[in-house]
């Protein structure tokens, strides 16, 4: 796909996407050693000084060393090469090449970017923030939803717009997930209603397998966030049973995608905690395997470059629409 406005719009989206946070790490994963990540093709090192997260870019001002290869003394953190000191606000505090007296150069700072601890994740906004860290359902703080024993992570060649409308795509099911989400007998696809809700849309069917019992339908309420947040509810008849998973897609580069994946159910399941976790290891093997294959890699937002389907593709007509305006916003 050649097509210019295509073109611009990614450009300008990602650019937009700076203005989001996203998460980069798990919480559990900083603290006594600097680590490093990558955020929309930004090198970043994550520490703690006394409690807090610091996020810089991964680049000592000296010598171009990433500063990730360091180590952390006295809650500041050390380059490797010649031994600089940075305070969590960025400022270099110590040159051990130069006299003790000796003042240290003003440029002698790191770039320091906003960093957040929620959930249980460190997010990190590389610019000024437009919008707050995405909200996790009520049931998220549920006591009788079990969350602990379903918490998966993984990353992807993949594009996170791509891999984000996969998981909102109803049509896909019987033929990539046959017996598990979908049946290739009954591949119709019932009509949706797209609702917006604050920060992006929803909406409900009963597409796909029971996750509770398979003679009766269940239904699912899909809720997509921007940038990359997806968040699928599901009950039985009467509400008894509910579960919810919640997927987070962090845009490594264009053309990768670390992601993170909450669920919780309010029941113990007739299946062990390790064959569903199995079940959904499975699913997404199966969804990898596609999504890394799609060309364009980047999620074309220009609507007539793909052909779409009024019904079956109603979710990802809208979510490319929204992300076009994400990223013509100024």
């Amino acid at each position: 796909m050649s097509k210019k406005n295509g073109d611009d719009d990614w450009v300008l989206l990602e650019d937009a996407l700076g203005h989001y946070w996203h998460p980069v790490a798990r919480s559990c994963e900083i603290d006594t050693k600097p680590a490093a990540v990558k955020l929309l093709d930004q090198p970043l090192v994550l520490w703690r000084s006394r409690g807090q997260i610091a996020v810089f870019h991964d680049l000592c001002i000296h010598r171009g060393t990433p500063l990730s290869l360091g180590w952390l003394k006295r809650e500041e953190l050390v380059c490797a090469y010649h031994g600089w000191h940075y305070s969590a606000d960025g400022a270099c505090t110590r040159i051990p090449s130069l006299p003790a007296n000796h003042p240290i150069p003003a440029k002698a700072r790191a770039k320091v970017y906003r960093a957040e601890e929620r959930y249980g994740l460190v997010w990190v906004c590389l610019d000024e923030p437009r919008v707050d860290i995405p909200i996790f359902p009520e049931e998220f703080n549920d006591g009788s939803y079990n969350w602990e024993a379903y918490f998966s992570e993984g990353q992807w060649k993949a594009n996170a717009a791509r891999v984000t409308e996969n998981l909102a795509d109803l049509s896909h099911f019987p033929w990539v997930h046959p017996g598990i989400l979908g049946d290739q007998d009954k591949p119709e696809c019932e009509a949706i209603k797209i609702e917006p809700v604050n920060g992006g849309f929803q909406y409900e069917s009963d597409d796909g397998l029971n996750p509770f019992r398979e003679q009766d339908r269940a239904r699912r309420l899909f809720t997509v966030i921007l940038p990359f947040m997806v968040m699928i509810q599901a009950w039985e008849p009467g509400r008894t049973k509910k579960s919810t998973k919640i997927y987070l897609c962090s845009p490594l580069s264009s053309k990768e995608t670390k992601f993170y994946r909450f669920a919780g159910r309010n029941y113990r399941d007739q299946r062990s905690d390790e064959k569903l976790n199995e079940r959904h290891r499975l699913i997404f093997e199966q969804d990898r395997v596609i999504v890394e294959a799609q060309r364009p890699e980047e999620i074309p937002l220009d609507l007539s470059e793909e052909l779409h389907l009024k019904g079956p593709d109603s979710a990802a007509m809208e979510y490319r629409r929204r992300l076009r305006d994400l990223a013509r916003t100024k």
